[in-house]
């Protein structure tokens, strides 16, 4: 009777857990986009935090007044770059949307000359926005607006509150782990923000490359709103791989407005300057930072685009580079006692 008792009580408790675990997958499937806000706010908070200890090793300010300056200092940045070249950049990506639109109309006028092209040309007519039933449409894209202000200040507080004592959230995160397993996993955490930090510095130096030399070269060549597109560049490497290709798109149409000689000279600009990014930059960056596998990236991409969507282009690099460390710390250092590089923890092998 006890044995039938005891082997009762322990199907009930399978049943319990598994049904639990059941649970936490489909709201954790409910809460994909806020578990990719979450992890952005992480991967900001910790580099705020990196610049907030430079600040403390340099200056008598402790902990909560070195994370103040920094925040005074990411601000100030902000609001400088937006004084100087604000007005300018406002300018010339107002132009760069009116030639991509201007394309768009182009592009559908040619097509519709092609035999069964007007069917074609019509669902393009039918894919802009349509005029009627206005008021409608700007009360729901004024409640996306705010919806999106307000994430955006939530964001914002997480990102303070996580970077003023990351040790807190780390610590409580681990306690998720075995009691004897909680210090490796608080290791192993403190190795993934490292990653992170230092793959964000790595990609922030490519961005101002791609950025400034894309302008530039656009500039030298004649292509209009040449600072708009090379801010444009700069901000597509956020998409490993896939970015640099998107980012001549909106290139190519700027510039098919001034003649096949400017398109042919822009789209040389593009080449030479992601040329020199990846041989000398980049390897240079990786020495400092963390690179990842060409193929697990491109992968990576496409996985995150396919969970989180557009956002998770963004965020795949960083979720990559976490997944990385965990598994070589926890699983082939710890689990298959495997001697491995761990970035975060072991500089970049040269």
């Amino acid at each position: 009777m006890d044995a039938r008792d005891t082997s009762f009580r322990l199907v009930v408790k399978s049943l319990i857990a598994a049904a639990l675990v059941v649970l936490l997958v489909l709201v954790l499937l409910r809460l994909l986009d806020l578990l990719i806000l979450i992890f952005g706010a992480v991967v900001v908070a910790t580099l705020l935090r990196g610049l907030a200890d430079a600040i403390e090793r340099r200056t008598p300010l402790n902990g909560k007044g070195s994370l103040s300056l920094a925040v005074l200092l990411v601000i100030a940045l902000f609001a400088g770059f937006g004084w100087l070249f604000g007005s300018q950049l406002q300018t010339d990506l107002g132009a760069v949307a009116k030639t991509l639109r201007d394309s768009w109309d182009g592009l559908r006028v040619s097509i519709s000359g092609f035999p069964g092209g007007k069917d074609v040309a019509a669902a393009m007519q039918g894919a802009r926005v349509p005029t009627d039933n206005f008021v409608p449409k700007l009360v729901g894209a004024l409640n996306w607006v705010t919806t999106v202000a307000i994430d955006l200040v939530v964001v914002l507080f997480g990102i303070v509150f996580i970077a003023a004592d990351p040790g807190l959230y780390r610590r409580g995160l681990a306690l998720m782990f075995p009691r004897r397993h909680r210090p490796l996993a608080n290791e192993a955490l403190i190795d993934a923000g490292l990653a992170v930090r230092q793959w964000v510095i790595g990609l922030f130096v490519v961005m101002v490359f791609i950025g400034v030399f894309c302008g530039v070269g656009l500039w030298l060549v004649g292509v209009p709103s040449a600072a708009g597109l090379g801010l444009i560049a700069g901000l597509f490497e956020l998409i490993p791989y896939l970015g640099p290709i998107i980012s001549m798109v909106p290139v190519a149409l700027v510039a098919a407005t001034k003649g096949p000689e400017t398109l042919w000279l822009s789209m040389a600009v593009m080449l030479v300057v992601h040329w020199v990014e990846a041989a000398f930059v980049a390897p240079l960056a990786a020495q400092r930072t963390v690179s990842l596998p060409p193929a697990v990236s491109v992968f990576g991409v496409i996985a995150g685009g396919m969970l989180f969507g557009p956002i998770g282009l963004v965020f795949s690099s960083p979720l990559l580079v976490v997944g990385l460390v965990l598994v070589k710390r926890l699983w082939v250092e710890e689990a298959l006692h495997t001697p491995t590089h761990v970035p975060g923890r072991d500089p970049e092998p040269g």
